[in-house]
């Protein structure tokens, strides 16, 4: 037995050199191979098909005997019997032979306690200087080929064609011994047969497929035997299974399919389809296999007590939390001596889970230099072509420990596989290539692992399915390439790693072995909190225009950040100063169907072809993201949107999440923006901050936001000390329940500059309208114009004359302050109608003027201006010195031109006191602009129509 061989040529099939098979198996199969009990049972038999008794079929049990035997084909007079000979088929000798065994049947060529060197079996001095690498022996059954009287082996001459010869010990029954390996071999093994010549049983690990081993005899380069008057009729290798430790030859620790059992392949050629030294490199290519099966219903058994003793032990590679972790995990599982053992079971699917918390780090990307490796560069199977994934792609290393190799020997890199899907769970988005190589023995081992990633929390569980059945004892993977692709839990409470082991043996066995860690400190210095509601949350938060300079258009700028081990940013509400505003005007809205597509869109689709106009474009937006000196800086864009969240506005920040190989999607934030009122401050408040996406931990550190459109930012004309004002939250005691969450105050100084600089000249234009004599309602039409660019209107008053005074009989409905925010004031309390045009809006704001209670002696007069946003404008009204007079304070934003138009008759408001045509008409104005300057005139002329005119009209 041996472990694999190295293809040889061959011409002819190897059902043309063996004998055929039989159904149910019997002794008389060409091909038989099966582990034993014993392997002579008496004089005259032996293991084989027909000695089911005498199988060993313990799972993972160490057999004391396995053999491998092929039958040359030959005729004999009855089917099915081997002697006596007949007619011998000519030219039937083996020159390769390859053997594949099942998977998971194990040959460990270290069991011995010593190899013998290649160059001591030439010299066959094995037996005497290296007896304990005897592991078996190979005999020869021969039969005479000629009529001629040729007598071998001290055979009668005269002896006919035909005649067997069993095995003679020390001639064609002798020791097989395990050697030390060539280069590029798991192992060797050879034996010497008559004549002194040495044949080698060469070996190999199908790795390409599934991990099944195999090997080769290729016959010395002349006849095997030294008279051509002989050819072989049987031969038998035999394995000693309990060598050594008791461990040279183990059986699956599976117990099969019984419908589908295992089975030893033989593939061979004859000297009759080969001329000697002529060696085809695509055998056993081309070569039908034989298969030697279990009998049916015989399969191995005892899979229920098979060992399966795993542990896993994870080392985070650092000691702080929310830091770089080049973590190493270490699969282990005992290796057992002694030939009366049960080994442990082989690991068919291994599924580890980090620790909460624990997740991938955007910073790895950081550099530009990570790459993925495709599966085409990884090869994995079907192919024994050496790796190629570029150097770029390395994430960590690999070594594995398995007690049928020497230590040390089988060790590689750990790749960043190709990513194939966008959904996190699905196992494809993120994947890890294993590749481990020991080329001193020609293996490769090639596994890959699925992560999937909670879309919520961004924990990581990593699954390989299906390995290769074979033992090991340390699988240790360490992250620790140069981009540090883990991200430590954020707290120093115990940290623990769970996984399910599911064993070939039984599912009923399967395993949850877990490993846990406590870090002991945290980024920045201080105790290392121990809840994530302990965690530090002081966030900095920076906004500021370009310029100060009163009314002027400017970019506008917000800096917001954490370091690593705080809270996590979360939402952000602030307010703006009061006067900082932006002009829409000519901005069309990113519609709610582009933004949802965005949110639908890759990473690299959004990049190449933006879901959102360019006219709506208001600027830029970075991200960097991860833990460790160097995050992930991602670029976005700012547009203009539409109502959400019961906010007139929004701003939709769109950042493609694409960094080197990954592209986890295209991440869409919204900021609802209301606007005031009454003061037209505007107050920000944006979604939920993702703190993981596409699987990823985000860690975010810092969002940066210019919104640099040209004339979109306007500042105030009111240069008092103001703030950007609101709080920060942040994840608290649950990230993922906004319940939990912390709130971080912010507040920075805005104050705009050279506001007395700017000009205050606006003019007000009063008619009355309707009847002029007294006890008369007439209407009332006012107009306020105001020059671009100069210091907007803080408060205007308007005292009428004494002519016109209140008409508290037509004060009737007035609307409630609650049903006025509702927009449900009745429509008995309509007294007018305004419109406002102003430059930063492409529409003027037009509504109802109505009474409204308050808490001032008469209701207010309250125009409710609506269109893209909504102002309210509260006039209190009073008297002074007899004459009505009602003042608004105004907001700080430019207005062209405001248009008010007071209802007259039954609801009108004020009623003449006198005939209005009998003089002329003046109020008391006082405007203030923002900048403190005013404009006051005691006698504004009123236009008074109806009134005689130069056509002889008269008033009413």
């Amino acid at each position: 037995m041996a472990l694999i061989a190295v293809p040889v040529a061959i011409a002819s099939d190897s059902a043309e050199v063996i004998q055929p098979q039989n159904n149910p198996p019997s002794a008389a199969d060409g091909w038989q191979s099966i582990n034993c009990i014993e392997d002579i049972l008496s004089p005259t038999e032996k293991c084989s098909p027909s000695t089911p008794s005498d199988y060993f079929k313990v799972a993972g049990g160490h057999s004391p005997f396995g053999f491998t035997q092929y039958v040359i084909k030959h005729t004999a007079p009855v089917p099915g019997t081997i002697e006596p000979l007949v007619e011998p088929q000519d030219k039937r000798d083996i020159k390769t032979l390859r053997v594949e065994l099942p998977a998971g049947l194990i040959v460990n060529p270290l069991a011995v306690t010593e190899r013998c060197p290649v160059k001591a079996f030439e010299e066959a001095k094995c037996a005497t200087e290296y007896p304990g690498s005897k592991v078996g022996y190979q005999e020869v059954t021969l039969v005479t080929n000629t009529n001629e009287g040729f007598a071998p082996f001290g055979i009668p001459n005269g002896t006919p064609r035909g005649y067997r010869i069993n095995p003679i010990p020390g001639v064609t029954k002798v020791a097989l011994y395990d050697l030390v390996p060539r280069f590029g071999e798991p192992s060797l093994n050879g034996f010497i047969v008559a004549g002194g010549k040495k044949v080698f049983i060469e070996s190999e690990v199908a790795w390409q497929s599934d991990y099944h081993a195999s090997f080769r005899i290729k016959m010395p380069e002349e006849p095997p035997h030294p008279n051509p008057g002989v050819s072989t009729l049987i031969s038998r290798q035999v394995a000693e299974g309990r060598s050594g430790d008791g461990t040279y030859l183990t059986n699956p620790t599976t117990c099969f399919n019984s419908e589908d059992p295992g089975k030893t392949n033989i593939y061979a050629s004859s000297f009759l389809a080969e001329s000697y030294g002529e060696e085809d490199p695509s055998f056993p290519l081309g070569t039908s296999a034989i298969p030697a099966t279990f009998p049916p219903g015989l399969i191995p058994t005892g899979c229920q007590n098979v060992p399966f003793d795993i542990g896993i032990k994870v080392d985070p590679g650092t000691t702080a939390a929310d830091s770089p972790a080049p973590a190493t995990i270490d699969t282990t599982l005992p290796f057992i001596t002694g030939g009366t053992t049960v080994s442990e079971s082989h690991l068919r699917n291994a599924s580890e889970t980090t620790p909460v918390g624990m997740g991938l780090n955007p910073s790895s990307t950081a550099d530009g230099t990570l790459v993925a490796c495709t599966d085409a560069q990884f090869r994995q199977s079907g192919t024994r072509a050496p790796v190629i994934c570029p150097a770029a792609s390395r994430i960590g290393s690999v070594a594995i420990e398995t007690p049928v190799l020497p230590a040390g020997s089988l060790k590689g890199n750990i790749y960043l596989g190709q990513q194939l899907s966008r959904d996190p769970l699905s196992g494809e988005e993120f994947r890890i290539f294993i590749d481990a190589e020991a080329p001193e023995q020609g293996i490769s081992v090639r596994l890959i692992g699925h992560t999937k990633a909670d879309p919520v929390t961004g924990r990581l569980t990593t699954e390989i399915n299906e390995n290769p059945q074979t033992p090991f004892t340390s699988v240790k993977l360490r992250f620790d390439g140069s981009h540090s692709v883990l991200t430590s839990p954020p707290t120093c409470a115990k940290a623990e790693t769970i996984s399910t082991m599911v064993p070939w043996s039984t599912p009923a066995s399967t395993r949850h072995p877990s490993s846990s860690f406590t870090l002991s400190s945290v980024p920045g210095g201080g105790s290392c909190p121990t809840t994530l509601a302990a965690r530090k949350f002081t966030p900095t938060y920076a906004a500021a225009t370009d310029s100060t300079k009163a009314a002027a258009y400017t970019p506008f700028k917000v800096q917001l950040g954490r370091t690593d081990g705080q809270q996590e940013l979360k939402l952000v509400n602030v307010t703006l100063p009061k006067g900082l505003t932006a002009r829409l005007k000519g901005i069309p809205y990113c519609s709610e169907e582009a933004l949802a597509a965005a949110a639908l869109h890759s990473g690299k689709v959004e990049q190449s072809t933006p879901s959102c106009s360019e006219e709506s474009l208001l600027g830029g937006a970075t991200t960097a993201s991860g833990t460790g000196a160097a995050p992930l800086t991602l670029n976005g864009k700012v547009y203009l949107a539409g109502p959400y969240k019961g906010a007139p506005l929004s701003l939709a920040i769109i950042t493609p999440a694409v960094s080197g190989p990954f592209d986890l999607g295209t991440v869409v934030v919204r900021v609802a923006l209301t606007v005031d009122p009454v003061s037209a401050q505007v107050t920000a408040v944006s979604d939920q901050i993702p703190d993981v996406f596409g699987g990823v931990k985000l860690d975010i550190r810092a969002i940066n936001l210019n919104l640099d459109r040209k004339e979109f930012m306007r500042n105030p004309t009111n240069c008092s000390a103001q703030a950007i004002a609101g709080a920060i939250n942040g994840g608290g005691a649950d990230p993922t329940n906004p319940a939990a969450w912390s709130s971080y105050p912010v507040s920075v100084p805005f104050q705009a500059s050279a506001c007395k600089k700017l000009a205050f000249k606006p003019k007000l234009h009063v008619r009355i309208q309707g009847p002029t004599k007294r006890a008369k309602n007439p209407q009332i039409r006012a107009i306020l114009e105001a020059p671009s660019g100069q210091a907007n209107i803080a408060r205007t008053a308007l005292t009428l004359p004494h002519s016109l005074f209140l008409d508290q009989s037509h004060i009737g409905t007035v609307c409630t302050r609650p049903k006025l925010a509702a927009h449900e004031c009745p429509k008995a309390s309509v007294y007018g109608y305004a419109e406002a045009i102003t430059p930063l809006l492409g529409k003027p704001l037009k509504g109802h003027v109505y009474l409204v209670s308050s808490n001032h002696k008469l209701s207010d007069l309250v125009a409710d201006l609506r269109g893209q946003v909504e102002i309210q404008l509260h006039g209190v009204v009073g008297s002074k010195h007899g004459g009505l007079k009602t003042v608004f304070n105004s907001p700080d934003v430019p207005v062209k031109k405001f248009i008010l138009n007071m209802r007259g008759g039954e609801k009108s408001l004020i009623v003449n006191s006198t005939n209005t045509c009998k003089a002329k008409q003046t109020a008391v104005l006082h405007i203030k602009a923002q900048n403190g300057k005013k404009l006051n005139t005691n006698k504004l002329p009123l236009a008074i129509s109806g009134c005689q005119s130069p056509n002889g009209n008269r008033g009413k």
